[in-house]
């Protein structure tokens, strides 16, 4: 398996003719990314940038909550489309929150029509489906530095299965986040 994940799915949809940035591919790397194993944060981290913590750009990163006790649940390693920066973290939707196919639905408007962040950030403060995957996040709690994932990746990282709930199950977390939106 290639190291970097991205140049391993990239070539796989090259191989099977599907064109980047568009609605099939998004639909495409949704049912043939998640036939694969889980893959570990690391994984999908080590070949990415750092990057300047931005509104309408996407981060992967460990995350320890400050109050996780009080939570019903959480995600260790979130994929965040940050929306708003604030003193001390910033507000983002986390799509690990959304089943895979709510995930490709979300970024299918996106990613297709090739927006500039302030506008990614109007889109996903507009949708429904962004509701229950809307948390904030404090530098403080960071286990790790967030790295950038480029845009052109997006619809490969958001189906990349590297999501790490604690205290519930994948599935009653997806299954919650379908009755909030």
């Amino acid at each position: 398996m290639d190291r970097n994940l991205f140049i391993k799915y990239s070539r796989l949809a090259a191989e099977a003719q599907v064109k980047r940035g568009t609605k099939e591919s998004v639909y495409w790397f949704t049912r043939r990314i998640r036939k694969d194993s889980p893959v570990k944060i690391d994984d999908v981290v080590k070949p990415l940038n750092r990057g300047r913590i931005t509104p309408g750009k996407m981060f992967a990163y460990t995350y320890n909550p400050k109050l996780k006790d009080k939570l019903s649940y959480y995600d260790n390693n979130p994929l965040v489309i940050v929306l708003e920066l604030t003193t001390d973290g910033w507000y983002g939707a986390n799509l690990h929150y959304l089943p895979p196919k709510l995930r490709a639905e979300l970024m299918e408007a996106v990613l297709t029509k090739k927006h500039s962040p302030i506008q990614i950030v109007k889109s996903l403060e507009a949708s429904p489906l962004t509701k229950p995957c809307l948390k904030r996040y404090l530098v403080g709690q960071l286990v790790t530095r967030p790295k950038e994932i480029p845009q052109d990746e997006w619809e490969i990282a958001i189906q990349l299965p590297f999501e790490s709930f604690e205290k519930a199950a994948m599935k009653e977390v997806w299954a919650a986040s379908k009755r909030k939106k």
